[in-house]
């Protein structure tokens, strides 16, 4: 399989609202239950996600890294992506 760490263009949505946080852990628990040995499946279970980066994938990229957390850290790990996505965009339109 390929890795789903890379990827090769970043399409999210900047400022993202409560939709995409929740697109980002929805993603985060589809790696949670492909990452275990049981019949569960995800969206993901057929391939790699798409190369183009969404909140949703970069849930899952993260999860496939970090695995079963508690919402604590999963929240921390988003508005960290968020910030870093903020300052990216600063960068580019200096």
């Amino acid at each position: 399989m390929d890795s789903p760490i890379i990827p090769t263009g970043d399409i999210r949505q900047e400022n993202p609202g409560p939709d995409r946080q929740g697109a980002f852990k929805r993603g985060w628990t589809a790696a949670v239950k492909d990452l275990k040995d049981n019949d569960e499946s995800s969206k993901y279970s057929d391939g790699p996600p798409p190369e183009d980066l969404t909140w949703d994938n970069l849930g899952y990229r993260l999860g496939c890294n970090f695995g079963e957390t508690d919402d604590k850290l999963r929240q921390e790990l988003f508005e960290w992506c968020v910030k870093k996505q903020n300052r990216e965009s600063a960068q580019s339109q200096s």
